[in-house]
């Protein structure tokens, strides 16, 4: 048989809802489809992201998996998350892994058994795949560009495009971005200042209340939220700021200095402060960028559909970097709950590059 050619079921595909006792089985799975650098990474976050995840119910987590006959030839691992959607707090999935082993695609396996993968009305994720993939699922589709603040052009350069022919250059003619003092131009409180945090606490919260957009969809970031996703990753590690005046916590900043390709590459994963607030994002931009300069990361990339947060980023040099296939956010809001039609549409939506799975694959 060609290997172009899926392969036949010599059963009928059963859909079996994961708990703990399959891990080993579904751990083997994701090591045979996918390659070792991912399947590391999968398995390393598996229980963290799945298991362990304050919000997974009591029956366990979104995960799903078909088999046919003994054999797993499928997967759909979800997490648990809290959203807030213009007013209305209800529960969502973060849509990670989802997979079809490569000897039976091509037969639309998920298409009439992905009604019964998951009850939650709100499904998240980010995917390269085209528009169509989605839309034969029910699902919407919209691409997210990344903003990017450049802090080594000649390094950039060097390795992207000329790295031959730039290897021989010294350091000190490379275009290096000026990085301003952190907190200059800051309007703010002289009380207030720039902190590092090692968690998050019930500050967190009060500021969540303070700060969530009245008419936009959401992931809730409470400090229970904030804690498991940036605190207990078990295979990276962030650099948490706040802005603290007094006792109050007016706004955080996560990001993470990583490899990306040879290259040492920043990310401004999370954030938020009050809408009116722009002053005290654009501060903590300016301080993790400075911080973030000095650990010699080349670049720094986030995404955001946020205005407020756009605004300050742009203010802060960055800027939209092309892309011939951008990442998609891709979500699924249940026909039933008329509620929520109004955030089928991007604009609706507060995203940054924490949300859903997007960052999880670095």
């Amino acid at each position: 048989m060609s290997d172009s050619v899926p392969e036949q079921m010599p059963h009928e595909p059963v859909l079996c809802r994961y708990h703990a006792t399959d891990r080993d089985e579904v751990f083997d799975f994701i090591r045979e489809v996918f390659p070792a650098e991912v399947a590391v990474r999968l398995t390393k976050q598996w229980r963290w992201r799945y298991e362990l995840n304050p919000f997974t119910p009591s029956d366990g987590p979104p995960v799903v998996f078909i088999r046919n006959g003994r054999e797993i030839i499928g997967l759909v691992a979800g997490f648990r998350l809290r959203m807030w959607m213009g007013g209305i707090e209800c529960v969502g999935e973060g849509r990670g892994t989802w997979v079809v082993h490569p000897k039976y695609r091509g037969q639309n396996l998920w298409r009439p058994l992905i009604a019964h993968a998951s009850s939650a009305p709100i499904q998240i994720g980010w995917s390269r795949l085209p528009p169509r993939v989605q839309r034969g699922i029910n699902w919407l589709s919209n691409p997210v560009r990344p903003l990017i603040r450049v802090l080594d052009a000649g390094a950039l350069l060097a390795h992207f495009i000329f790295r031959r022919r730039f290897a021989s250059i010294p350091i000190r003619t490379r275009t290096t971005a000026t990085i301003p003092s952190p907190l200059r131009g800051a309007s703010r409180p002289l009380e207030s200042a720039v902190i590092r945090l090692e968690a998050f606490d019930d500050r967190a919260d009060v500021l969540w209340e303070r700060a969530r957009r009245s008419n936009s969809a959401m992931v809730i970031r409470d400090y229970r939220y904030l804690n498991w996703r940036f605190c207990e990753r078990p295979d990276a590690t962030y650099i948490l700021y706040g802005i603290e005046r007094a006792s109050e916590l007016e706004g955080f900043l996560v990001a993470r200095a990583t490899t990306y390709r040879g290259l040492r590459w920043g990310y401004l994963v999370d954030f938020l402060a009050p809408e009116n607030s722009t002053n005290v994002l654009s501060t903590l931009i300016g301080q993790a960028i400075g911080e973030l300069h000095q650990l010699g990361v080349v670049a720094v990339s986030c995404y955001t559909t946020d205005k407020a947060a756009r605004a300050a980023l742009f203010r802060n040099s960055f800027f939209p970097a092309p892309q011939p296939k951008p990442i998609r956010f891709v979500h699924f809001l249940q026909g039933s709950r008329t509620d929520l039609e109004e955030f089928a549409t991007l604009k609706t939506w507060y995203l940054t590059m924490g949300d859903g799975d997007l960052e999880m694959a670095h």
